[in-house]
């Protein structure tokens, strides 16, 4: 059976509308930051707010190349350097952008992401086994996990709004039309961002749908560190997805 060309639109539309949410919280978060904060480091020798936001905007733009290469039939773009020197060449990139460059690339690679997920469509997509959660993992995640470290930093912003944030992309993963594999582990993804900030209650609510997805997160989950506080009650919250 071969695929009509709209079989997997609710897919196109879910990735979509979760991106479209993220970046309406990035817009959210970093514009409500004081003009003089976001454009001075955190710590030391570390990013300021405006360095974060160009980052995720950065990894944007990668993601938009893979899924252009994979849709014109050309290999998976690979790149053989480790992450931090990644970005590192990144932010050197971007260090000397105002404010106002930066909102309007984060912008434009949105938009252009969207456009490129709905150039490829649903078949595409689902027949790589990276560029779904690439996608995630280059957009909502990858953003979740920023304002986690914002909320660390002291600068102001609301831990009680991204928390907001991670419970309402856990609903939005829930409505998704999405393979449980990609399911799974974005709700892995969430209970991490939920166990870091202590929030392990929370945390505990989603992991055993997770590894019910996915069970073969379970070895790796015993040993990382986001779920340290939990490693002793992970064999019972698979067991109990059994």
């Amino acid at each position: 059976m071969t695929d009509t060309p709209h079989a997997h639109d609710g897919l196109v539309s879910s990735l979509i509308a979760q991106l479209e949410a993220m970046r309406e919280a990035e817009r959210r978060i970093f514009g409500a930051l004081d003009p003089e904060v976001r454009v001075r480091p955190l710590r030391e020798g570390d990013w300021s707010p405006k360095d974060h936001q160009a980052h995720l905007s950065a990894w944007k733009g990668r993601q938009i190349e893979r899924i252009r290469s994979v849709r014109m039939g050309d290999p998976f773009p690979t790149d053989d350097r480790e992450t931090d020197a990644i970005n590192a060449v990144l932010q050197k990139e971007r260090a000397d952008w105002t404010w106002d460059v930066v909102v309007a690339d984060a912008d434009d690679v949105s938009n252009r992401l969207a456009e490129e997920i709905r150039a490829a469509g649903g078949a595409t997509l689902l027949a790589s086994d990276r560029l779904i959660g690439g996608i995630f993992g280059n957009g909502p995640f990858h953003a979740l996990t920023h304002f986690g470290w914002l909320v660390d930093a002291g600068i102001g912003v609301d831990p009680a709004q991204v928390e907001a944030l991670v419970e309402e992309e856990a609903r939005m993963l829930d409505s998704a039309d999405l393979p449980d594999s990609d399911r799974g582990v974005g709700l892995y993804n969430l209970a991490c961002a939920h166990a870091v900030a202590g929030r392990l209650a929370k945390a505990r609510e989603l992991l055993p749908e997770a590894l019910r997805l996915r069970p073969d997160l379970l070895e790796f989950a015993k040993t990382d560190p986001d779920l340290a506080a939990l490693a002793g009650d992970l064999d019972a919250m698979a067991g109990s997805t059994a």
